[in-house]
């Protein structure tokens, strides 16, 4: 009779746990699907679907075909090239630009109607906003002036090539209301708030392969068109979109970060 007692005591606990590992898997399972569908899960550790790449970008108002391009690390010409645009590169509102960067025969088509377009009268209902018309630009890099330091004040960061990095140039720490200048020759390209994470951002287009940008001002004096000499007060330094004054200024390579002190003058 204890043996019959003991088997049957063994077998009691033993269900006793399968029941409990089932209660805590039910348990499990209820919380993460709560969490999915209330959204107390970061969006950011979720991992990023293959079928939401993005491979067209819509024009929104005040946005540039040079302002696009830094948007998505590319070379703006590639752009262009790739969407038929033509000189002087103008964008429409709602207009759809292809990011898949490749002269198919339909962007060689589109390439084809936009120059017939450009000698023909302009369409009058859609007539793009001031802010849409990117200016020409016609210099090569070997034509530019010597680079110039666009404020003074302490390198508080530096570039880096790291995979994936958020930071693609240099922050230089200020005072707020300080000289902001244009580190070369060149032609405002896009000037306004519109890009994620720059704040109030001019960008200075200094040839078909050089663009300089500089964010978080407080004040921007040049508009888009706006021809700009090396030096030239362009804004004041101001935290837009930070915690802290100082300008933060990338120089881009046919669409590539590069690092700004392997242009500037060493201090």
């Amino acid at each position: 009779m204890p043996a019959l007692t003991s088997r049957m005591t063994f077998n009691g606990c033993a269900e006793n746990k399968a029941l409990l590992k089932g209660l805590i898997l039910l348990s499990l399972m209820t919380t993460l699907l709560a969490c999915s569908v209330n959204g107390s899960v970061p969006v950011s550790e979720l991992p990023q679907p293959p079928s939401e790449r993005i491979n067209h970008h819509w024009v929104s108002e005040g946005e540039t075909l040079y302002a696009i391009a830094w948007r998505y690390d590319i070379d703006p010409m590639t752009l262009a090239r790739t969407n038929g645009l033509a000189n002087p590169f103008t964008v429409f509102e709602g207009q759809k630009l292809s990011l898949l960067l490749e002269m198919t025969p339909s962007a060689v088509a589109a390439l084809k109607k936009s120059k017939r377009e450009l000698t023909a009268e302009p369409k009058r209902e859609r007539k793009p906003t001031a802010m849409t018309v990117a200016p020409q630009l016609k210099s090569n890099p070997s034509s530019l002036g010597s680079w110039y330091w666009p404020a003074n004040g302490r390198l508080s960061k530096r570039f880096t090539q790291a995979k994936n990095a958020a930071h693609k140039g240099i922050d230089i720490s200020g005072r707020y209301g300080q000289p902001v200048s244009s580190a070369n020759n060149g032609i405002v390209v896009y000037s306004g708030s519109g890009l994620p994470a720059y704040g109030k951002l001019l960008i200075i287009k200094h040839s078909d392969s050089y663009l300089s940008a500089y964010a978080h001002n407080s004040r921007l004096f040049v508009s888009i068109g706006a021809k700009v000499q090396a030096g030239e007060k362009i804004a004041e330094i101001g935290k837009s979109g930070t915690t802290h004054d100082h300008l933060h200024f990338e120089i881009r390579k046919n669409g590539k970060p590069i690092n700004p002190l392997s242009l500037l003058p060493k201090k």
